[in-house]
């Protein structure tokens, strides 16, 4: 319960923390309080903007339309009555701002109720409008001692920094995934090159260990030689024969 309650606040002031905005044409208009948390018996003040186009500006002079506290598990619902439970707690009243934009601005005295954290909802009696196009809607929280507010805005700063940081944990669980993804990347093609270079460097092992003599030749240089050395032999031969031919007669004298 607590926990429901801290997220409840935490949706309280973050609205709180940002200025009255001027609704969307079927988004919602947003009624803000002047404070986070409300003590039974202080008064309330509230405005938000609607946007109404011309043709259904006439259901301004259907009002007028009244602020309601609406306590859990309770809804305002046009074209049905007002639930038990529900306080009816003052007058919106209506002021054009500018073109089809309209402001409305509600004053009330905060309720004696348990505390807790009730929406204000906008409709008039009986409820046959609770909003201008888009619904109109606001949460109000009561509490009954100065500290149980500060506690509980206390609360719901933890409750944001809890959950930015769990934000912050999911954005580096994915900054961390992306990063594991490149490094296996890198060890994939780390591992192929450590692979060239060890085939690389048996190759050239392997040349290395060629032997380099004469019978590592190929087989025709072995034949040229063989040519040469008949060559030679012939010529040695022809040589002699020569000299044999060439050998001056010796006469007795």
């Amino acid at each position: 319960m607590r926990a429901v309650r801290g997220l409840a606040m935490a949706a309280v002031v973050v609205a709180a923390l940002i200025p009255a905005t001027r609704a969307g044409a079927d988004g919602g208009a947003y009624i803000d309080l002047q404070r986070t948390h409300y003590l039974p018996g202080q008064t309330a003040v509230g405005e938000t903007y609607v946007w109404i186009p011309r043709s259904e500006q006439d259901q301004l002079d259907r009002g007028p339309f009244y602020a309601y506290v609406v306590p859990k598990g309770s809804s305002v619902t046009e074209g049905k009555p007002i639930p038990d439970g529900v306080i009816r707690v003052g007058t919106f009243s209506i002021e054009r701002s500018e073109g089809k934009s309209f402001e409305l601005h509600v004053s009330f005295t905060v309720p004696d109720v348990p505390g807790d954290e009730y929406s204000i909802a906008l409709c008039n009696d009986p409820c046959t409008i609770a909003g201008f196009k888009e619904p109109i809607s606001g949460f109000l929280s009561v509490v009954h001692t100065v500290r149980e507010g500060q506690l509980l805005t206390e609360q719901s700063h933890l409750e944001g920094q809890i959950y930015g940081l769990r934000r912050d944990l999911r954005k580096a669980e994915r900054e961390k995934t992306d990063l594991q993804i490149g490094l296996d990347a890198s060890e994939m093609e780390r591992s192929q090159l450590t692979g060239d270079i060890v085939e690389l460097r048996s190759e050239l092992a392997a040349a290395s260990a060629r032997p380099t003599g004469p019978e590592s030749r190929p087989f025709i240089e072995t034949w040229a030689a063989v040519l040469l050395g008949i060559a030679l032999l012939i010529v040695a031969v022809a040589i002699v024969i020569r000299r044999r031919k060439v050998t001056p007669i010796i006469v007795p004298g």
